[in-house]
């Protein structure tokens, strides 16, 4: 009696283990997006003080199509002086929105913060890096020299 109440209570427990588990359906896939492409409204800036608060430059990116709300694109904006391949890169980050500008003032002190003398014209390298919100599935543009 004791031995078929062990073997039922087993049983009992054998259905309950089976019919706890679910199956999962398969995860959704989502494509991957596109590299992207930077434009600049000019290539040539001298921004002088009166312009510190006006746009100077305005970057266009085109869209990388990821598989989200554009809210949640992530583009980082780096500029550094020519030649040192993004090393003292300064950054700029912009959330959602295919379009970014720089103020005269930003301008200027990004070239003061390089140690560049007013009046002299450097050239700059700039490019940007789409994301998503948290850096996954990163793609680097092309480089625009200003």
């Amino acid at each position: 009696m004791q031995l078929i109440t062990k073997f039922l209570l087993l049983g009992f427990l054998i259905v309950l283990v089976i019919s706890a588990c679910k199956q999962v359906d398969d995860l959704p896939y989502y494509d991957l997006g596109t590299p992207i492409t930077l434009t600049a409204s000019k290539t040539a800036v001298a921004p002088t003080p009166a312009d510190s608060l006006a746009q100077v430059i305005t970057f266009s990116l085109t869209n990388p199509e990821y598989a989200t709300d554009t809210s949640n694109y992530k583009f980082i904006l780096e500029i550094d002086s020519t030649g040192r391949n993004f090393s003292q890169k300064v950054t700029k980050t912009v959330m959602g929105s295919l379009n970014t500008s720089l103020t005269g003032k930003e301008l200027n002190d990004i070239l003061l913060n390089y140690g560049f003398s007013l009046g002299t014209p450097y050239t700059l390298d700039v490019r940007v890096i789409s994301s998503y919100k948290n850096n996954n599935e990163q793609y680097i543009s092309n480089v625009i020299k200003l």
